[in-house]
């Protein structure tokens, strides 16, 4: 009835949990990132995750294939717990349609989709793009730079110092306009 062959017997109890499929060598998790609202649900996920995970190192109370077993099934219920985050991914499992595009390789499959989600939730605002945005930081970097510039070149000699602090210290400023031994100044 049995078996003829001789069965392998692992001396160690990792190997053995690994052949007996409690275990595996790597676990993945899949994260979705397409909604703003994902951020702050992946971070408390993976806040979780950590803190199970940093809890479970510190343990003397289990062996090590215990705590093997036990950061597996945490690593698990982060998985699900990413699976069922909301908005879902529209599309169907291995739906991706995947051509190569202006940024290199591109998921088209979809996008109709997720911009209805996004609209739904988010609003039809559109928000300004990457260009837009540096073009603006740059500008306002520009008028605080040419301010700077102006006001160390309009300084008075006495105040011209290496402090950051007094060149835009109101007080010294109004001090020295005022003269050091002004009435008004009292």
């Amino acid at each position: 009835m049995g078996s003829n062959r001789k069965r392998k017997i692992y001396k160690h109890d990792i190997t053995r949990a690994m052949h007996n499929v409690r275990l595996r060598f790597q676990r993945r998790m899949t994260v979705p990132m397409f909604h703003p609202q994902h951020i702050s649900a992946v971070a408390e996920i993976f806040n979780y995750g950590y803190n199970e995970l940093t809890r479970l190192v510190n343990l003397n109370s289990f062996r090590r294939v215990d705590k093997l077993v036990h950061a597996h099934y945490v690593i698990q219920t982060m998985t699900s717990s990413l699976a069922n985050i909301k908005p879902a991914d529209p599309r169907n499992r291995g739906a991706e349609e995947l051509v190569w595009g202006t940024h290199g390789l591109e998921s088209i499959h979809g996008l109709d989709d997720l911009d209805l989600i996004i609209t739904g939730t988010e609003g039809e605002e559109d928000h300004a793009s990457d260009g837009d945005e540096n073009r603006r930081w740059f500008a306002e970097d520009r008028a605080r730079e040419a301010e700077r510039k102006h006001r160390q070149h309009n300084q008075p000699p006495e105040t011209n110092s290496d402090s950051e602090e007094q060149a835009n210290d109101k007080h010294v400023k109004s001090y020295y306009k005022k003269g050091k031994f002004s009435k008004s100044s009292v």
